[in-house]
């Protein structure tokens, strides 16, 4: 019979947890040279509405370097996966024989970043300790974030992410994506921030809405510049000035801006502007409005007006 989530966590809080190793910290990040080390999103699993917080990232280094103290890094835990698992959207949610991370997302950046490649992970096993169940993947890796390096509540956009999770499984394993009374009140047990009217609006809302509206991608300043390399370094865009990567805030007066400066520069009379999604609202801007039609109509007359060539290309944001 699977240990439920909770017994998990509260074993791995309280250092009771007995299924440890160490891993390589690096394993979890693509090194794009020169020491920087971004995630690598297949490595991972997602509960957070975003990827990761690269200011509080950076606040703990700098606080770790200045105290030399990194007691409070707290270890890794990690999902095998015995088998392929695939979702409900019928997706491969992870390999047969792989290891995922679950929490400790910020934990290992940090880790990285300081140069400690070894880190203590607990490992749970996804058949046999959480009953094959994506949503009790999700419930522990809720649970657990309540105790990262820096206390950072867990939000009410994982908690709905957790109950769609719910409410998927349900309906492939039952045929009715309805939550049953006991699943909605082990939400509110484990979460005293939602209630049951929530709870029922988030429901109300699932066809709609649901988790996979809710923004993934975190752009920090390495990957950025590593994406701005990847355009520089192609033949297509050889004798093009391509700029820093951008917001969707930004089309319209640093963007256009930074199209004469860059290009009298490097005398050139072609330019690629590439844009990303910093905020929830540029994301959904983006997937609910023309927002990106009247960016690449705005360029394109300021193109035919001063006898440029000017693209635009559009980062992912989940």
């Amino acid at each position: 019979m699977a240990i439920d989530p909770e017994t998990i966590c509260n074993q791995i809080k309280s250092g009771t947890y007995e299924n440890k190793k160490t891993v390589d910290t690096v394993d979890f990040f693509n090194n794009l040279g020169e020491g920087n080390y971004v995630p690598d999103p297949s490595t991972r699993i997602q509960v957070r509405e975003e990827d990761r917080d690269v200011d509080f990232i950076e606040r703990t280094v700098n606080k770790i370097k200045a105290s030399k103290d990194t007691s409070k890094l707290e270890d890794l835990t990690l999902i095998y996966f015995p088998n392929e698992v695939i979702d409900a959207n019928g997706k491969i949610f992870a390999e047969e024989n792989s290891t995922k991370l679950l929490n400790g997302n910020h934990t290992a950046e940090i880790e990285v970043i300081l140069e400690i490649f070894k880190a203590n992970a607990n490992i749970v096993n996804f058949a046999t300790q959480l009953g094959s169940k994506i949503s009790n993947v999700k419930r522990l890796g809720n649970l657990l974030n309540k105790q990262e390096v820096e206390k950072r509540g867990v939000s009410s956009d994982s908690v709905k992410e957790e109950l769609y999770t719910i409410m998927d499984e349900n309906e492939q394993e039952f045929g009715d994506p309805t939550p049953t009374d006991d699943q909605k009140q082990s939400l509110v047990n484990a979460y005293p921030h939602v209630s049951m009217q929530t709870i029922g609006q988030w429901i109300s809302y699932h066809e709609t809405v649901g988790s996979r509206s809710n923004p993934k991608k975190n752009w920090g300043k390495a990957e950025l510049s590593h994406q701005r390399l990847l355009f520089v370094n192609q033949l297509d865009y050889l004798d093009f000035t391509v700029l820093e990567p951008r917001t969707l805030a930004q089309y319209w007066d640093t963007g256009v801006a930074a199209i004469f400066n860059d290009c009298m520069k490097e005398n050139k009379r072609k330019a690629l502007i590439i844009f990303y999604c910093s905020t929830i609202e540029q994301v959904r801007q983006i997937k609910e409005t023309p927002i990106k039609k009247r960016i690449e109509e705005h360029y394109a007359n300021l193109a035919k007006y001063y006898g440029l060539e000017i693209k635009t290309t559009f980062l992912r944001y989940e």
